[in-house]
C-alpha cells in the first residue's frame, strides 16, 4: 500500500491508533533521524472545535490539511513547532498530530539538539521536532515518502495495549475536550506526561 492510500482509505480515528508502532523518518542536513510513533491525537476537521480547520477555516498556513492524505502540516504553538499529517482525500481537512516518538536512529544528535537525554528528548510534540532539528515551517505542505519525511506503511512494532484518553491542551471546547481522541502505547516511557509509575521499562509496551 502506498502512503497516500494508507492515509485516505480508513477512518481518521482508526488511523490515529494504527499509526502507533510505525516509524517516522527525517533526512536532514544533520543526518537521518527516525523513531517509532508512540502517541497520536486525531482531529476531525470542520466539526471538531479543537481542529485548525474547524467550521471550514482555510488559510495559507493550514492549507496542507486540505491536501491529499500524507501531506505534512507544520504549525507553531507558543513559539514551538508541531506536526500533523493530513488525513483523508483532498478537500477533507482531517489531521493526526504526532505527539511522541521512541528514538531509533540519530539518538546522540537528537539529545544534542534538545539539550536533554533519555525519555525527555522526544516525549512531546514540540520536543521530538526540536530533537529532529526542525526549526521552521519550510517543509510544511510536502508529501510523506516523497521528500524529507517518510513513514513506514507497515507496522514495525505492535503495541501490547493502546490506551485512548482526552487530547492534551484542548480546553473549554466541550464535548470535544472530553472525547478520547489521544492514543498511546500503554507503558511506553516516551509518551508525553507519563508518570514514572506507569512506565514499562521492560518491554516499553511492545509485544
Amino acid at each position: 500500500m502506498n502512503v497516500q492510500n494508507y492515509f485516505e482509505t480508513a477512518e481518521t480515528m482508526d488511523l490515529a491508533q494504527d499509526m502507533l508502532g510505525h516509524t517516522f523518518t527525517y533526512k536532514s542536513d544533520q543526518g537521518t533521524f527516525s523513531g517509532l510513533i508512540v502517541e497520536t491525537e486525531a482531529y476531525l476537521g470542520p466539526i471538531d472545535m479543537a481542529s485548525h480547520s474547524y467550521n471550514g477555516r482555510h488559510t495559507n498556513a493550514n492549507d496542507p490539511l486540505y491536501q491529499k492524505g500524507g501531506t505534512i502540516y507544520i504549525y507553531s504553538i507558543h513559539s514551538w513547532l508541531d506536526m500533523d499529517i493530513s488525513i483523508q482525500k483532498t478537500g477533507t481537512p482531517n489531521g493526526i498530530l504526532i505527539r511522541a516518538l521512541q528514538p531509533l536512529t540519530g539518538i546522540e544528535m537528537m539529545e544534542e539538539n534538545r539539550g536533554k537525554t533519555g525519555f525527555d528528548a522526544t516525549n512531546g510534540p514540540a520536543k521530538w521536532m526540536a530533537a529532529f532539528g526542525i526549526k521552521d515551517k519550510s517543509l510544511s505542505g510536502t508529501m510523506l515518502n516523497e521528500n524529507n519525511f517518510s513513514f513506514s506503511t507497515k507496522k514495525v512494532q505492535t503495541p501490547q495495549t493502546i490506551l485512548a484518553t482526552p487530547r492534551i491542551g484542548v480546553k473549554n471546547k466541550e464535548p470535544w475536550t472530553s472525547k478520547n481522541m489521544r492514543f498511546i502505547v500503554k507503558g511506553n516511557p516516551f509518551v508525553s506526561k507519563l508518570p514514572k509509575r506507569d512506565m514499562d521499562l521492560n518491554t516499553y509496551g511492545w509485544l
